[in-house]
């Protein structure tokens, strides 16, 4: 599913730098079905390259639509053991255990659901009750066995859309430090990290998208300094059919896109793939049960709703120099 977070990366570049100063390279990229934007003061200039392959490799292991993908192989081969990659195994066991820690807000076994709806086709339509029936039927999570790098998914259709970026994002961010790197911003779709500070001395700052407005409208911003955020949105990625918009973000429980009254999810962690497996759970959750959940968990999370209001975590704003 495709994530909804703008950077404000202009402002990375409104400084004048010293003449011993790291050289600001920069780099964008269309992979994972989304735009790959990275900025790194460094003189290595391999490291967003390398990063980019990270996301080519990761997209061909882990793809439901690339034929020859681990994704793939495993939704072709139903109540059958297939070997996948050490990566793919690692991105399923956290979607497992998250499925089962947000009581299935979040699952990585989807697939059938994606299917019968038809998003990210040009066929996308409201399906007949039956259909989606059968399709709720065979999207249970709890099917799925893992044994080392060995998976049977009991009928089940995995897609990893809401794991997968923010898993290479956490790759990404491993490789940047390997690198020698101190000041970065990367986005991975909408999942992002922020490395050190500018090479001015303040922190980046990220923009929260105004639903209603262009990419470059925001509700608000935060400040960003060595952690992983993503957004979960209901209003970039959907169809209208008699009237009604349908978005892609669906409830595991109904089978149906999301209606709670919220609009987007944002959540913040140590982690790429658990900032992105949250806000996926959260923005399902909706905006009370989602702050308790993530209070009790120690996730920093903001909520907007569809007129507009900003629900945060307790303590956000004074953490993150949120802007209105």
């Amino acid at each position: 599913m495709r994530r909804i977070f703008s950077v404000l990366l202009a402002a990375c570049c409104l400084f004048a730098f010293t003449s011993c100063a790291p050289a600001q390279k920069t780099s964008e990229i269309f992979a994972m079905d989304t735009f790959i934007i990275q900025t790194a003061y460094t003189d290595n200039g391999d490291v967003l390259r390398q990063n980019n392959e990270i996301a080519r490799r990761l997209e061909d292991e882990m793809s439901r639509t690339i034929k020859t993908s681990d994704i793939c192989r495993l939704n072709a081969a139903p109540g059958q053991d297939v070997e996948v990659s050490g990566e793919t195994a690692e991105v399923l066991a956290v979607s497992f255990e998250a499925a089962a820690d947000t009581g299935g807000a979040f699952s990585p076994a989807l697939g059938s659901i994606i299917a019968a709806w038809g998003f990210g086709t040009e066929n996308a339509h409201v399906p007949e009750e039956a259909e989606l029936a059968s399709a709720l039927a065979a999207a249970d999570y709890r099917t799925v066995t893992l044994d080392g790098n060995t998976v049977n998914t009991g009928g089940a259709m995995i897609d990893l859309g809401a794991a997968v970026k923010g898993y290479a994002l956490d790759k990404a961010a491993e490789n940047l430090k390997a690198g020698g790197v101190e000041s970065a911003i990367i986005s991975f779709g909408g999942s992002i990290y922020a490395l050190g500070k500018k090479p001015d001395g303040n922190s980046y700052k990220i923009g929260i998208r105004d639903p209603e407005g262009s990419e470059n409208d925001y509700m608000a911003t935060i400040l960003l300094d060595g952690k992983f955020v993503s957004t979960s949105g209901t209003y970039e990625r959907g169809f209208t059919e008699d009237g009604a918009y349908y978005d892609h973000v669906l409830d595991p429980k109904t089978g149906y896109p999301v209606d709670n009254g919220l609009v987007a999810a944002t959540a913040l962690c140590e982690s790429g793939i658990l900032s992105d497996i949250y806000s996926t759970a959260l923005l399902v959750m909706g905006a009370e049960k989602g702050v308790a959940f993530a209070e009790e968990r120690g996730i920093d999370a903001l909520f907007l709703t569809g007129d507009k209001r900003i629900v945060t975590t307790d303590g956000f704003a004074e953490k993150y120099g949120l802007t209105v």
